[in-house]
């Protein structure tokens, strides 16, 4: 098999790509990405000696030089994406060029270059569907409601994909992620910003109010790339897929959890970022009813996973 990945320098992209490294020794792993500050081939260096590496900026279309070198592909994966919600508040174009012209330009890539593609995988996120009332869990039939910058072009991003799958004829399924944990994560999210801020003695800056601190459902990495191998198997094409973690963790349950873990007393200070800036949402929920359906949950829990990514942080303190 010949397979692209957009964003594999990225976090979610390069956890994707050592799992598939592993599961499937035999194929061949095209990674393209345009390292911007959120990307680093740190996180491919040890991996690189099988993947080539193509330098690309997916704001433009593919170039002639790319096109010739991946030829025929049999998979494409798409995780390339802007994702921070803070920077889109602040300054949303580029989201807008990456997100939502970028995907365009990958599915004309496939559209017009490989007509004989298995299948693009599209990576998405929960807020798309907008916050999620204490109680509700979005289902992949909910409608795009979208609260910031970031999650609008994500949802745009994910309308392209269903025309130009239903119009088309450019086979792609579309998945919806919600908090991934993992090492060398960005420091710029939260868990290495906990980690971080209780390693200086500094109360850790928590979104929310004390009785009402906002949450979310966490998955590793590592089991986001199993259930994407999982849909290659058992997805359907033109569909969307819910990939969530089983466990809910409120902010402040979480600076207590990797606290505990690094044997410190949490200190918070909390912010109602909420309040302030409206695109900041208090709770996401995806509900993972189909994908378990179907037989497939997180097969790592979600404690074991959280103790192994503070421990592997604090022994390589250069990724805070």
């Amino acid at each position: 098999m010949r397979v692209l990945v957009t964003g594999a320098a990225g976090f979610i992209g390069s956890h994707f790509l050592r799992y598939f490294l592993s599961k499937y020794p035999t194929w061949e792993f095209y990674p393209v990405d345009s390292i911007n500050y959120a990307g680093s081939l740190d996180r491919l260096a040890d991996l690189r000696p099988r993947a080539r590496v193509f330098y690309h900026d997916l704001r433009a279309p593919f170039t002639d030089f790319l096109i010739r070198n991946l030829g025929e592909l049999d998979y494409v994966f798409h995780l390339a994406a802007e994702t921070h919600v803070d920077k889109s508040l602040v300054d949303p174009l580029p989201f807008l060029q990456s997100n939502v012209q970028g995907t365009f330009n990958v599915l004309e890539y496939c559209r017009v270059h490989q007509p004989r593609l298995r299948m693009l995988y599209k990576i998405s996120t929960d807020e798309v569907y907008g916050p999620a009332p204490p109680g509700i869990d979005h289902t992949e039939e909910y409608p795009h409601r979208p609260s910031n910058p970031y999650a609008a072009t994500k949802a745009a991003a994910e309308d392209l994909c269903y025309a130009w799958e239903h119009s088309m004829n450019v086979p792609v399924i579309v998945s919806n992620t919600m908090n991934n944990i993992g090492i060398m994560q960005h420091p710029e999210k939260f868990i290495p910003r906990i980690i971080r801020s209780l390693q200086r003695k500094e109360p850790v800056t928590v979104h929310g109010s004390p009785d009402n601190p906002g949450m979310r459902k966490y998955l590793d990495a590592q089991d986001h790339a199993d259930a994407i191998d999982f849909l290659m198997r058992t997805g359907r094409r033109g569909e969307r897929y819910n990939i969530v973690g089983q466990e809910e963790v409120t902010n402040s349950e979480m600076v207590v959890k990797v606290a505990r873990i690094m044997g410190v007393e949490p200190k918070m200070k909390f912010m109602d970022f909420h309040a302030t800036r409206p695109g900041h949402d208090f709770r996401y929920s995806l509900d993972g009813g189909k994908m378990r359906g179907m037989g497939w949950t997180p097969p790592t829990a979600f404690d074991a996973a959280l103790d192994r990514v503070v421990r592997w942080t604090l022994a390589h303190p250069e990724w805070l």
